[in-house]
């Protein structure tokens, strides 16, 4: 089978984690990818199973390939601009052009929002209703596509969660910070900065043990930036490490399993942290997290990135909080990720079909 992917490509950790099991468990089918980003190309030259398209070719690709399907996460959250409800609208174009020509439609391990305006839902559901399959990762979002009659809608945790963590030899030591740098206007990135560096310098200074300052984002976003400003800030810059993702998943993995304890801005900092059962401290940038901790730890109060900021936060209780593993979110259930591509499965295979 051929399929056409609709994915985010920027050299994410996250979104690429979701490629490689898609990689994996259908190892059979051709998945055509679009994107002239060289160093995007390089990093998914490690999944043999996919085909890279010049974007132009994706119309002509639509008599090609037996399916489209769209994965990610955050896939929904560009419909609060101008620019975003054009591309989606073309987008929706596109997929029912599809869709009459008889190809499965299919989205899968999404959230959706968060929505300023009604266009950006009613976008969001005139897409959804042209695919026979949709799989969300968190209950607000399946809970909001019940106030529809959509058919084969399922609810299950973030595909991540299907990774296979190899057993960790050498004892975790020392500290995951993930950075995080916000393209968005009125980003308060640099005030964030210096704060993540005072609370990496008050572990440090308690612990005397190793810090890590995680990229998960090597592109547009570039999470790089964010974690060089960091560690320009930090004092204690002998105890610290930064680890960039630049296309090595089983790397960054690896080190990332190192840490005992993880400060988790980035969403799939959180999701890693509770797959590998590392205590971990979240900071939230958008209802994705909001929702995650929401869901599964709701006697912790998420601390929003808008309060990250030294002169209203108490950067020696924030240190405490760390080093205590009862105040911190510690994996407390099991998973059943496997739920989104066991729909696709059974939507591919002819099992279900809407």
């Amino acid at each position: 089978m051929k399929v056409m992917l609709f994915a985010y490509l920027d050299n994410n950790i996250g979104d690429d984690l979701m490629l490689k099991l898609l990689s994996e468990r259908f190892p059979s089918n051709e998945f055509y990818v679009y994107t002239t980003n060289s160093v995007v190309l390089n990093t998914l030259a490690q999944f043999k199973n996919f085909t890279a398209r010049c974007p132009s070719q994706r119309k002509a690709d639509v008599d090609v390939v037996d399916a489209v399907l769209a994965i990610g996460g955050s896939i929904f959250n560009d419909l609060n601009s101008l620019r975003g409800k054009i591309a989606r609208i073309r987008k929706i174009l596109f997929i029912a052009k599809a869709s009459r020509k008889g190809k499965l439609i299919a989205t899968v391990g999404c959230n959706l929002g968060p929505y300023k305006d009604k266009l950006g839902w009613y976008l969001t559901v005139a897409e959804l209703r042209l695919n026979s399959l949709i799989t969300v990762r968190d209950q607000s979002s399946f809970d909001l596509l019940s106030t529809r009659s959509f058919a084969n809608v399922h609810l299950a945790d973030d595909i991540v969660y299907g990774l296979q963590v190899p057993t960790s030899v050498e004892p975790r030591s020392g500290l995951g910070v993930s950075a995080f740098r916000s393209t968005h206007a009125g980003e308060n990135n640099y005030q964030n900065y210096t704060a993540l560096a005072a609370i990496i310098d008050g572990y440090v200074e308690q612990t005397n043990k190793p810090v890590k300052l995680f990229a998960f984002d090597s592109e547009h976003e570039n999470d790089v930036s964010a974690a060089s400003h960091i560690l320009n800030l930090v004092k204690n810059k002998a105890h610290v490490e930064l680890v960039p993702y630049l296309g090595d998943v089983d790397g960054f993995i690896g080190k990332f399993n190192q840490c005992e304890r993880h400060v988790a801005i980035r969403f799939h900092s959180a999701i890693l942290s509770d797959l590998m059962r590392i205590p971990f401290f979240p900071i939230s940038y958008s209802n994705k997290m909001d929702a995650f901790v929401g869901e599964n730890y709701p006697e912790f109060k998420i601390q929003n990135i808008a309060e990250l900021d030294v002169a209203r936060m108490n950067v020696p209780a924030v240190v405490d909080c760390i080093l205590s593993e009862s105040t911190l979110c510690y994996a407390n259930h099991e998973t059943n990720s496997q739920i989104h591509f066991d729909q696709l499965e059974k939507l591919w295979s002819g099992e279900h079909r809407v």
